[in-house]
């Protein structure tokens, strides 16, 4: 729930559900992001999560979504959350570019967690990309 009251949260499920409802598709997915966002704010991060992962579902390669969804998931400093939502994006086919942004953001996670193990595992992790894309 949005809010801290369940017919408050039910509420707002509601008005997401009818916004769906009367918006054009193309909106579809902003929206829940956007509501997605909010969950992670102000309810329950969980619920959040889920909305994320059933949009991303749909469409794995809206790299605004991953992005925004990891922002999240560092915010709530889940390390292990984090890690499992990095080695799933650097392991998508993206084009060489996102991959690049995706692998440094993971690489300056490991170090911002002290982790220069982790981030040496990284760095071979996009080596072995490198060696093995047609760029």
């Amino acid at each position: 729930a949005v809010v801290s009251t369940q017919s408050t949260g039910e509420t707002v499920r509601d008005l997401l559900t009818k916004a769906l409802k009367s918006l054009p598709k193309h909106k579809h997915v902003r929206t829940i992001s956007h509501f997605a966002q909010l969950e992670y704010r102000l309810g329950d991060p969980a619920k959040g999560s889920t909305m994320f992962e059933n949009v991303l579902t749909s469409y794995p390669g809206r790299l605004d979504l991953w992005s925004v969804y990891l922002d999240k998931t560092i915010a709530l400093a889940d390390n292990e959350q984090t890690r499992l939502l990095l080695d799933r994006v650097v392991g998508l086919k993206l084009p060489a570019k996102k991959m690049k942004f995706f692998f440094k953001r993971y690489v300056d996670f490991e170090l911002s967690q002290g982790d220069k193990e982790r981030a040496e595992r990284v760095r071979e992790l996009a080596r072995n990309y490198i060696e093995t894309s047609d760029l």
